[in-house]
């Protein structure tokens, strides 16, 4: 009997087999916005390798780290906060962002990391999202994944329009 983890593959396709937070529109919506946050700054820049790694591995790092900061900082400070906020951008998701951005400008102003890097790693989010239907923010999307959670921030884009596709399919089960 081994306790070790099944391999990324295996929990990357249990993933995508998980319940969908997200119906058609959430996932048609995420899948545009995926891959026009990746087509337009690599067909205007170009990647470059640094803007790979720190897309698609050190942003995600970075974000899954800032999370548990904001996290614990809730649990300390607001108790049972982080639990009882809800909308498109409340203080958990604002703070999130200030992390990541805070921590994404000193690396593209002082390394040969460009924007890029940053919508790499946003449009890689939403398109893993789309997959998973996931109803949180892409921030969290990769962590979400690797570590087989499903923690969630409000998301000033995404959360309005799965809100209005659900409560249209509430309405419609109760019309059948």
């Amino acid at each position: 009997m081994s306790l070790s983890r099944p391999p990324l593959a295996s929990r990357l396709h249990a993933v995508v087999r998980e319940r969908r937070e997200i119906g058609p529109v959430g996932t048609l919506t995420r899948v545009l916005g995926g891959i026009l946050a990746l087509a337009v700054p690599i067909a205007l820049n170009g990647p470059g390798w640094w803007d790979l790694a720190v897309g698609l591995v050190g942003l995600p790092l970075f974000a899954a780290v800032a999370f548990l900061v904001v996290r614990a900082g809730y649990e300390r400070w607001a108790p049972g906060g982080l639990a009882a906020q809800s909308g498109t951008c409340w203080g958990a998701a604002c703070w999130l962002l200030a992390i990541v951005f805070a921590g994404f400008i000193p690396l593209a102003a002082l390394t040969p990391v460009s924007e890029t890097a940053f919508w790499v790693w946003i449009g890689t989010s939403l398109l893993l999202g789309a997959a998973r239907g996931y109803g949180g923010c892409e921030i969290l999307a990769f962590s979400n994944v690797l570590s087989g959670r499903r923690d969630q921030v409000g998301c000033l884009v995404y959360t309005p329009i799965d809100r209005a596709e659900a409560r249209h399919r509430g309405r419609r089960l109760i019309h059948s």
